[in-house]
């Protein structure tokens, strides 16, 4: 029986280093909020772009704040379907360019 061992020196590094947890990507949380914070911002400002004018409804105007809205819940992490999400975002729209245009017809 022997009483020596032999160790391979490379390979038990290289088993260290695998060990080790990786470090979670720079940034990564920072970069999300930023890009949560955009996402925000662009659909406030689409919401606060005129929806209603001269007495008719902007369809564009709408669609594009509705598709701002729904992009802002998914990257707040929301579960439901992208459908789902625009369909909620059309309604709330929707009734902001009624209020809109009953207020301007008044």
């Amino acid at each position: 029986m022997s009483t020596q061992r032999t160790i391979n020196w490379s390979t038990a590094m290289r088993d260290l280093r695998k060990d080790r947890v990786a470090p979670a990507a720079p940034g990564f949380l920072a970069a999300r909020s930023v890009e949560i914070a955009r996402l925000d911002r662009l659909a406030k400002e689409a919401a606060a772009a005129p929806l209603a004018v001269a007495g008719s409804y902007d369809r564009s105007a709408i669609m594009k704040a509705a598709i701002a809205s729904a992009r802002a819940q998914k990257a707040k992490g929301s579960k439901a379907p992208w459908s789902q999400l625009v369909g909620f975002a059309l309604k709330n729209i929707w009734r902001h360019a009624k209020a809109q245009r009953a207020l301007a017809l008044n």
